[in-house]
């Protein structure tokens, strides 16, 4: 009986041990095979873990020089089409603000609201009179960009932008309506050809290169009315224009 008993315990510690030793080489088996899987996962995300956190930008303006063209349209003015075509040229004196001077010429066409109203008429109206024309324009202003952030451009390029205000003061140049003919609006008793303006709008960069940004412009020009004739440059209240561009700069290289 205790030679059987013996023999059963020995038998039972034999089977014990052969499925640990079994057991020890799966689990080592099982541990490998998640190295390897999250080696595979680490191929496919680990670029995505590794993005850092929106801090400093791409491409820095500080002390840098700004050169770009500019060309748009003005669609509020009822009487004509206006396309400027100008330059401007900014100094970022700090990261996000910037002193800028810009001018541009702008051609214009007629609308057909002056023809419409008259034939509409049926004959009650002998005549529209047309607000002055303007013709170009010239500033000095102050751009504010306080919201930067950064995007990906066909998923292989990193870049940043940057949305700003701006205000600012200027002249402009206009045309006035007399005897048929147009001639240079003269401002302030005839002493100068041209009025002053105020400026307001809204700036958009989007770096393509280190060099080179695309900008998008809104902004809007408040200058006097045309006066009526004796009348002080006030009296009739002031204009608006609103402006919308499409530029591309070029940034001189960062300062060392």
């Amino acid at each position: 009986m205790r030679v059987v008993m013996n023999g059963r315990w020995a038998l039972r510690a034999m089977v014990s041990f052969v499925v640990l030793f079994a057991a020890v080489p799966m689990a080592m088996g099982q541990e490998n095979e998640q190295t390897v899987l999250d080696q595979k996962f680490d191929k496919v995300w680990g670029k995505e873990r590794d993005l850092k956190v929106i801090q400093k930008r791409v491409y820095e303006k500080a002390n840098r020089h700004e050169i770009g063209i500019l060309l748009g349209m003005i669609p509020n003015d009822s009487f004509f089409n206006y396309f400027p075509v100008g330059l401007r040229y900014d100094y970022f004196f700090l990261e996000s603000v910037a002193l800028e001077v810009a001018g541009a010429y702008v051609p214009s066409s007629s609308s057909s609201l002056r023809k419409d109203l008259l034939e509409f008429s049926g004959g009650a109206i002998q005549g529209v009179q047309l607000p002055e024309r303007v013709q170009w324009y010239a500033g000095l202003n102050v751009y504010w960009a306080p919201v930067h952030g950064k995007v990906s451009l066909f998923t292989t390029k990193l870049t940043s932008f940057d949305i700003g205000l701006l205000v600012g003061l200027g002249i402009l140049g206009s045309q006035k309506e007399q005897d048929g003919k147009w001639v240079t609006r003269k401002s302030y008793g005839d002493a100068v050809p041209f009025n002053l303006m105020a400026n307001l709008g809204l700036g958009f960069h989007l770096f393509l290169t280190d060099y080179l940004a695309l900008r998008l412009d809104y902004r809007h020009y408040i200058f006097p009315a045309l006066p009526d004739r004796g009348q002080s440059e006030w009296s009739n209240g002031v204009r608006s224009l609103a402006e919308i561009t499409l530029g591309l700069g070029y940034f001189t290289p960062a300062p060392k």
